[in-house]
């Protein structure tokens, strides 16, 4: 999945919590250098890193697993560049998915099985279905709660009573059509996520007048596909 997107600005940083995507195994992170839009005034650079840090701590707080910088300097790679950084997690948080997904060979029918979840969930979205949408939505709600060491049913009791309604503030109003025909599917996570974006990287749930989107990351589990991210 995507950290930071590309952006007009002169210095963009971002950041995000990767709980729910630390595998047991070894990690890969893929850092993509590319040329801006607008010419830099200063010298380009790059910095990533990853940091494993207790739950009040702050993000850069904690102990620094991997990192990588990059700047235009004799021995480093000239921009366009992709370089993989790998770790394997001292600590994985108590994730349910890696025990139970199935590696993924993408076919025609899972794609299709695919397209008729994400449908599903437009749908459900967009009639305000808390009962649907509690059924799509309940492995990754509890998945997000074990990440972070919080009780899963206490988060399903929460998702029930705020999360749903502040879902349907944030949408405004009608959701995009989706162009199911030029849906890009990704492997991911040692092939038992699939990421679906729309052709330009973007999710296919929107609503870009109200700047909504719902990132769609899914998996297969004794034979069924669920949301899983």
């Amino acid at each position: 999945m995507t950290i930071l997107s590309e952006s007009k600005k002169e210095n963009v940083s971002g950041r995000m919590s990767m709980n729910v995507w630390i595998l047991p195994v070894e990690n890969k992170i893929k850092v993509k250098g590319i040329h801006k839009r607008k010419k830099d005034e200063s010298a380009p650079y790059l910095t990533t890193a990853l940091y494993l840090a207790q739950k009040e701590q702050s993000y850069n707080g904690g102990q620094k697993i991997a990192d990588f910088e990059w700047g235009e300097i004799e021995g480093k790679p000239s921009i366009p560049f992709e370089q993989e950084i790998t770790f394997i997690p001292t600590e994985v948080p108590p994730c349910e998915l890696w025990k139970v997904a199935e590696k993924i060979q993408l076919i025609e029918e899972d794609k299709e099985k695919i397209q008729k979840l994400i449908t599903d969930l437009h749908n459900a979205l967009q009639k305000k279905d808390e009962k649907k949408l509690l059924e799509l939505m309940e492995f990754k709600t509890k998945e997000y709660a074990r990440a972070y060491y919080d009780s899963p049913e206490e988060d399903i009791k929460n998702f029930k009573k705020t999360v749903l309604e502040s879902i349907f503030q944030m949408i405004g109003g009608k959701l995009d059509k989706i162009d199911f025909k030029k849906l890009q599917y990704q492997l991911i996570s040692d092939q038992k996520v699939v990421a679906v974006t729309s052709q330009f990287g973007s999710s296919p749930i929107t609503n870009k007048a109200k700047g909504f989107s719902m990132p769609l990351y899914f998996s297969k589990i004794r034979g069924e596909w669920i949301l899983s991210r």
